[in-house]
C-alpha cells in the first residue's frame, strides 16, 4: 500500500490560498510547525544553540521584568532523569539539547530586598506574568529552531514531578520550571504530518464571543480527527468504568474524558494534582 504524503504547511490542511506576495519565510514556518518526538544522535552546533538562546531572550516580556529563566541540559545522564520525570519519553534523552523554561520571581525578590524593599508582589498576577514571559520565550525558540532546519517538541510534563525536578536544577525558591523543549536533527521518517487545529470559526471570533454552530464544527472536527485514526491505542481509561458502547472516539470524546480528572495526560492521574501546594512550597503566592 503506498504511504500518503505528508501535508507540511497548515494552509495546505485546510485548503487556504494566499498570495506568494504575502508569504514569507517566518510564515511557512509558523504554518508548518510539527511537533517531533525522534532525534538523530548528533550534537548541535553551539552556534545554532546560541542563535536559539539569543532569539528567546528577545521575546517580550511584561514590563520588561524578564521573569523567566532558561537551564541549557546536555548532560546525558541529567537529560535521563529529566525524562524519566517528563512521563518517561525517550526522545529527551535522545535531544542532544534539552532547554527548561522556567517562571523566576526569584531574581526579582533578591533585586528588591538588595534595594532595601519589601517584596509584596507576591500574588496570581506575578505567577502568571512570569509564566507567560517563560512561554513567549520557549516559542521563540521553537520558531528560531525550526527556521534552522531543526525539529523540537514542547514537554509540558517537566511539570509532573514539580519538587524533584526543582532538585535536579537546583532551582531556588521562586523558579518554578513552566515547560521544556527537546532539539535537535529529526530521525527519518517520523514525521507525521501538520496535525488539524480546531475550525477556526471554533476559535476565532469577531467582536465578540460566539458558540454558534458550535456542535456542527466539532462534528466536523471530531471526523477529521477519527478518519486520521489519531487516538488509535491512546485512548483515556474510564478509572474503572465499562467502556462505552458505540462511542465515536474523536476530540470530543478524547478531551472530555481528559476533563474528568485533575490530570490525564499521563498513566497517573495524580500527577499534578498538587500542583498548588507545591508551587506555594517552592515560593509562588497563588494568592
Amino acid at each position: 500500500m503506498k504511504k500518503p504524503l505528508t501535508i507540511t504547511s497548515r494552509l495546505e490542511l485546510e485548503g487556504i490560498n494566499l498570495g506568494s506576495d504575502i508569504l514569507n519565510q517566518t510564515i511557512e514556518v509558523l504554518i508548518s510547525h510539527e511537533s517531533v518526538r525522534g532525534f538523530k544522535p548528533k550534537l548541535l552546533p553551539e552556534t545554532m544553540l546560541e542563535v536559539i538562546i539569543t532569539s528567546s531572550r528577545s521575546a517580550p516580556t511584561s514590563s520588561n521584568l524578564q521573569a523567566y529563566s532558561i537551564i541549557v541540559v546536555k548532560n546525558k545522564q541529567r537529560k535521563d532523569k529529566l525524562a524519566s520525570l517528563s512521563g518517561n519519553q525517550n526522545f529527551i534523552r535522545e535531544a542532544p539539547v534539552f532547554l527548561i523554561f522556567c517562571a523566576d520571581i526569584f531574581r526579582l525578590k533578591y533585586v528588591t530586598a538588595r534595594h532595601g524593599y519589601g517584596f509584596a508582589a507576591d500574588t496570581l498576577e506575578m505567577f502568571l506574568l512570569a509564566s507567560m514571559d517563560a512561554t513567549l520565550a520557549l516559542q521563540n525558540a521553537i520558531v528560531a529552531a525550526e527556521s534552522l532546519g531543526l525539529a523540537c517538541c514542547p514537554v509540558g510534563s517537566i511539570r509532573n514531578n514539580t519538587m524533584a525536578v526543582a532538585e535536579e536544577l537546583n532551582l531556588p525558591k521562586g523558579v518554578f520550571a513552566v515547560s521544556g523543549l527537546a532539539i535537535g536533527f529529526e530521525r527519518e521518517g517520523i514525521r507525521r504530518g501538520v496535525k488539524p487545529r480546531l475550525p477556526a470559526k471554533v476559535t476565532v471570533h469577531d467582536e465578540t464571543y460566539s458558540s454558534d454552530e458550535l456542535d456542527t464544527y466539532l462534528n466536523e472536527y471530531d471526523q477529521t480527527m477519527i478518519s486520521r485514526k489519531t487516538y488509535d491505542g491512546r485512548r483515556v481509561s474510564l478509572a474503572g468504568e465499562p467502556e462505552k458502547e458505540g462511542v465515536e472516539y474523536g476530540w470530543c470524546e478524547h478531551t472530555a474524558r481528559r476533563c474528568t480528572r485533575p490530570e490525564t495526560i499521563a498513566v497517573s492521574a495524580s500527577l499534578r494534582e498538587n500542583l498548588r501546594q507545591n508551587l506555594e512550597q517552592h515560593g509562588f503566592s497563588l494568592r
